[in-house]
């Protein structure tokens, strides 16, 4: 009898061993190599998982349909966690007959500029938005706004290298920044060129620009099955004061959407916008601002929220949203919590503020905090830590889930626990010849 399992492509380790433990013999992971030698824990049988490059994607396919054959195995659904692993996702799926996403609506998604292009023709609320192939290109953006604007990768993910430009000056040393960082950057899969894109750009020599929206941001999950939507969690995101722009120092849980955004029609909002993306059936996040009476949306793709949301949201009220995102992909039917049955909560991620190597790093005092009620932490001593705009990741140490006793000041909740981290670093010459 054939084993039955869901593909999942292409993620990280803390992933796979969460999906091991908690849904033993469920998946088939598809790993790149360099993901499995940074990961410490242990890793699948043999049988579970498929080492290869996963910039090939007819390599990926080869080793698949071995893999299937030598071990017996029928899946039975495609889920992916990454957005760089998306459209290795979406080829997979179309050629094992399984429901994903379409590689086309996939590239509308990860492109910065064309999903915004998409959203405004079809009158969709979203931030103005240029290409940029020059550094004349983005002048000219933010001459003619006359307002800030955000210099970012056209296909990137978080807050890496997006910039705020306030002035002509800042937006000459933005672009300098981005063109010299992303023509070597390492992750070949994130800025990868897509041939069959609708704008056909080299991510890695032409990016993205667009205005800057001012209001309260949030970020959602939802379910997209066809004409049915619904919102699986909505959450609040604080900014982090001394981190670069777009870095999140807290999710808020449940988010509470301002009295003058009508729900049924944000909904309608989303919907709209995730079939002008060419998106039918999904679970998917969106990041959006709220801007007097509407939703400015900045970025739908289709895949659950990641960082400390999912542990977020189990803690609230229950949902795993990791194993839900399997459900879906076999076709199951997913439960939605009710809205009473979500506890408020904070998921705060604690930062390094300095580069250095970590010589010591407590958290006792904040899992002792009254309020805390998980803290995990991602790195230990002998972490280098090295600071934005070279690294983005390895300043994140870890994230806390605590309890706001004070809903009204949050951030000043946020900023108190994770001030009690212990971090004491060692400042090598490297960061000490960047600084002078």
């Amino acid at each position: 009898m054939p084993d039955r399992r869901v593909i999942v492509v292409g993620t990280t380790g803390d992933y796979i061993e969460l999906i091991r433990k908690r849904y033993p013999a469920r998946s088939l992971f598809i790993t790149d190599p360099q993901e499995r030698a940074r990961w410490s824990g242990d890793f699948p049988d043999p049988s579970s998982e498929i080492l290869c490059d996963l910039v090939d994607s007819k390599q990926v396919w080869a080793a698949l349909r071995k893999h299937m054959s030598t071990y017996d195995i029928q899946p039975t659904g495609v889920a992916c966690y990454d957005c760089e692993t998306l459209a290795l996702a979406a080829d997979l799926a179309k050629r094992l007959s399984l429901p994903f996403p379409s590689r086309h609506s996939v590239i509308n998604c990860r492109s910065k500029f064309t999903s915004k292009r998409l959203w405004r023709e079809a009158g969709i609320p979203c931030p103005e938005a240029a290409l940029v192939k020059s550094l004349a290109d983005a002048v000219q953006f933010i001459e003619r706004l006359n307002s800030p604007v955000v210099l970012k990768p056209l296909t990137g993910s978080g807050s890496e290298l997006v910039m705020l430009c306030e002035t002509r000056a800042e937006c000459v040393r933005a672009y300098q920044t981005l063109k010299t960082r992303l023509a070597d950057h390492p992750n070949r899969r994130m800025y990868a060129a897509v041939d069959d894109s609708s704008e056909g750009e080299d991510p890695r020599k032409v990016f993205a620009v667009e205005e800057k929206v001012s209001g309260r941001e949030f970020s959602c999950d939802f379910l997209l099955d066809d004409d049915r939507l619904e919102i699986i969690r909505l959450t609040r995101k604080l900014h982090a004061p001394d981190q670069p722009l777009g870095t999140i120092l807290a999710y808020v849980l449940p988010g509470v959407l301002p009295g003058e955004l009508d729900i049924a029609r944000f909904q309608r909002q989303l919907k709209d916008a995730a079939n002008v993306l060419g998106l039918k059936r999904t679970i998917a996040m969106v990041d959006f601002i709220v801007r007097k009476n509407e939703a400015v949306l900045l970025e739908l793709t289709p895949r659950p929220g990641g960082d400390c949301l999912p542990e977020l949201i189990r803690q609230s009220c229950g949902l795993d949203i990791i194993g839900a995102n399997l459900d879906f992909a076999e076709g199951k039917t997913i439960p939605i919590p009710a809205p009473e049955k979500w506890q408020p909560l904070v998921g705060l991620r604690l930062f390094a503020s300095r580069s250095g190597t970590i010589l010591a790093i407590d958290a006792d005092d904040v899992r002792h905090d009254g309020r805390v009620l998980s803290c995990d932490l991602k790195h230990g001593p002998g972490h280098r830590i090295v600071m934005p705009p070279d690294d983005y990741e390895s300043r994140l140490l870890g994230s806390v889930i605590f309890k706001p006793t004070h809903p009204q000041n949050i951030e000043t909740e946020s900023l108190e626990i994770a001030g009690k981290l212990r971090l004491e670093l060692e400042t090598p010459s490297w960061a000490i010849t960047r600084l002078s």
